[in-house]
């Protein structure tokens, strides 16, 4: 594959951005905004990532005049006097956001629902007898529906396949995609590189996860001795035994 027909990522003041076309890496060289010696960039056909400046195509380079006149051929970069450090604005990443996610999956499912509960008696009168139990509970699946949809397009949004949403139901796994969804930003499938509210985000969600597998196990622990203490435990542990020997008769 080409490099004018491939997906390209750059990194420049610390921030990482993309996918971007090469034709995007050519305008940011040929008006000074990408650094062709400190900025990076990098693509599925590149191992790691690169100076800009090491990419074929993207600067051109001039040959530079030796101390004695001679023209030096190892050459020089010829907009790397130019460049001018401005902001780049993020490349823009399909789907839906983090906001757009929770109102998605969250808020507006629940607004419908809520909302439908003071519509649905006012339309009943004007809706065929037989059909007017079903007028109530037909916002649900319009609701499920909605949060299907947002949660194909966050999936996207993150730089994953829109089948991930059917790795939700799976234990274990649905936490860690849980996590994704909420707390990193567009395209981190491939930066892998979490901003600020993602940072803040992704600590509140471990934090309560952890915080409630210890109170979910502290609960287990001291129900457990309360059993024990109760004699609960003894009281069973001696019925299975003589039930044991019922079924087992000793020989």
């Amino acid at each position: 594959m080409i490099a004018q027909q491939q997906q390209w990522f750059f990194s420049t003041g610390g921030e990482r951005f993309g996918p971007v076309g090469f034709d995007y890496l050519l305008d940011l060289a040929k008006t000074g905004k990408l650094d062709p010696r400190n900025d990076m960039v990098w693509t599925t056909s590149l191992s790691d990532w690169e100076p800009a400046g090491e990419v074929e195509g993207l600067f051109e380079r001039r040959a530079v005049k030796g101390g004695d006149g001679s023209m030096d051929g190892s050459g020089d970069f010829a907009s790397t006097g130019n460049f001018e450090a401005k902001a780049i604005p993020k490349a823009h990443f399909p789907g839906t956001g983090r906001v757009g996610y929770l109102m998605g999956t969250v808020v507006v499912p629940v607004v419908l629902i809520v909302a439908w509960q003071f519509i649905a008696p006012i339309l009943q009168p004007y809706v065929p007898e037989n059909l007017r139990n079903y007028l109530p509970p037909v916002i649900l699946p319009l609701a499920a529906l909605l949060a299907l949809a947002t949660l194909v397009k966050r999936f996207r949004n993150v730089g994953m396949s829109g089948w991930w949403v059917f790795g939700l139901i799976v234990p274990v796994l649905n936490l860690w995609l849980g996590y994704r969804l909420l707390a990193c930003p567009g395209g981190y499938a491939t930066g892998l590189k979490l901003d600020g509210a993602g940072k803040f985000v992704a600590v509140l969600y471990w934090g309560t996860l952890v915080a409630g597998i210890g109170l979910v196990t502290a609960a287990g622990v001291g129900a457990f001795g309360e059993l024990k203490e109760s004699g609960f435990l003894q009281d069973i542990t001696t019925q299975f035994n003589e039930l044991r020997k019922s079924a087992l008769p000793e020989r």
